[in-house]
C-alpha cells in the first residue's frame, strides 16, 4: 500500500491529504502547521535515503509543457504505508494528541 502527501510551496493554497487530515485530528493542528511537520519529517527520511519517494506526481501536469506566468509546480509524493508510519511516529513523538474530555 502507499500514501500520498502533498509536495508544494508553504504560504501558498495546501492540497488536503489523508495523513494531513489525520494529524489535524490528532493533535488539533491547524493545517499549515501540519503540513509543515509532515514535510520535514518526509524531508529528513529522504535525506538518508532518496528511495522513499515511490512517485512524485505534478498537481497540475499541463504547466510542465507550458509555464508562462512561472507559476509553482506543486507535486503529490507517493510513499509507502511504512514511510507514513515513521512521519505518524515523529508527530507522535513531538505533539501532544488532543483529548476529549
Amino acid at each position: 500500500m502507499s500514501t500520498e502527501i502533498f509536495e508544494g510551496m508553504t504560504g501558498r493554497s495546501i492540497g488536503t491529504y489523508d495523513l494531513l487530515d489525520e494529524a489535524m485530528e490528532t493533535y488539533g493542528l491547524d493545517k499549515t502547521t501540519a503540513h509543515e511537520a509532515i514535510t520535514a519529517f518526509l524531508s529528513g527520511l529522504t535525506d538518508n535515503d532518496s528511495s522513499i519517494i515511490v512517485e512524485r506526481t505534478p498537481v497540475r501536469p499541463e504547466l510542465l509543457k507550458s509555464n508562462p506566468q512561472d507559476v509553482d509546480i506543486n507535486h503529490w509524493v507517493t510513499v509507502s504505508d511504512e514511510t507514513a508510519d515513521h512521519i505518524r511516529g515523529a508527530l507522535a513523538a513531538t505533539f501532544e494528541p488532543v483529548t476529549n474530555a
